[in-house]
């Protein structure tokens, strides 16, 4: 009979097995914020969801808090204290897209590689009903159009494994394990400035290629940048600020794309790669016989 398979900690407290006590505190404290029964007084499944779920968080911090038992239980986790996602075969190339290539490198992925995981520390787990971690999701691959000139850099993300060159109905990026399921579009503040400001020669050709997206279940455009009106004044600019909604919450209504802003490049690769990474855990939980949810009456 095979061996139940035991909570790995450091997975529950998303930390990497090298985590400090100090480290290990904080995740333990956040954890336990989130997790506290009294939060749930209002649905008794959650509440008794919280209360196993705090027993494990608890029960996790005294193991790992204390030099003896972390070494011991260390030991007997090994060589799995470092969560990867199963083997699982690359992507089979399409015959009109040729060999993939991995996405180029930018000037500051070799400054990042030395830098701590970006974004959550642990693959995604599904949960059986009584809250106990059962399945680890697997890490995806991203499909990045070749029209995409200075595609975004996801290392270090740990739910992301890669990313491949490969056409897309639209520039931007797709799940390589299902592409058929999510479409990313991405949008500099600048971009979206000519379109809005243009509409006679710029627009056309940028909705003509969001009708491309409506064959997909999931669409997201992602706006890069500082947007102007958030840090200005004046009428002119209100103007300009209504205008703009407007105009963006037209595209929500025509194509059903859900718009993101990221102020910054480095957001705008967090925001890609946990939306990507998500959309997979659901598509993926469904397919292992959950229902479309990670955990027991989800919201």
């Amino acid at each position: 009979m095979p061996e139940p398979q035991r909570t790995n900690y450091y997975t529950l407290l998303e930390l990497l097995p090298t985590a400090t006590d100090a480290e290990l505190k904080k995740a333990w404290h956040e954890q336990i914020q989130v997790w506290h029964p009294d939060r749930f007084g209002h649905a008794p499944t959650l509440h008794r969801k919280a209360e196993v779920r705090t027993q494990l968080l608890n029960q996790a911090y005294q193991t790992l808090n204390d030099p003896t038992t972390r070494a011991r239980y260390d030991a007997t986790i090994q060589p799995s204290a470092s969560p990867r996602p199963p083997t699982r075969p690359a992507p089979t190339a399409s015959p009109s897209s040729g060999t993939y290539a991995s996405t180029p490198p930018r000037a500051h992925e070799a400054a990042r590689s030395s830098q701590s995981p970006r974004g959550p520390r642990s693959l995604i787990m599904l949960l059986s009903p009584q809250g106990q971690p059962k399945l680890m999701v697997p890490a995806i691959h991203l499909y990045v159009d070749p029209r995409e000139f200075q595609p975004y850099d996801f290392h270090g993300f740990v739910r992301i494994a890669g990313t491949m060159r490969e056409p897309l109905p639209v520039s931007g990026y797709a799940i390589a394990e299902i592409p058929e399921l999510l479409c990313i579009k991405r949008m500099g503040v600048e971009e979206l400035y000519t379109v809005f400001s243009n509409p006679s020669h710029n627009r056309t050709p940028f909705l003509q290629e969001l009708e491309q997206v409506l064959a997909f279940p999931a669409r997201v455009l992602v706006i890069e940048g500082m947007l102007q009106h958030r840090k200005a004044g004046g009428r002119l600019n209100q103007y300009h600020k209504i205008g703009l909604m407007d105009f963006l919450d037209a595209l929500t209504a025509r194509y059903g794309i859900h718009i993101i802003y990221a102020d910054t490049r480095d957001e705008a690769e967090e925001r890609i790669a946990n939306l990507a990474a998500l959309h997979y855990a659901y598509y993926f939980a469904e397919q292992q016989g959950f229902g479309r949810c990670l955990k027991e009456e989800e919201l």
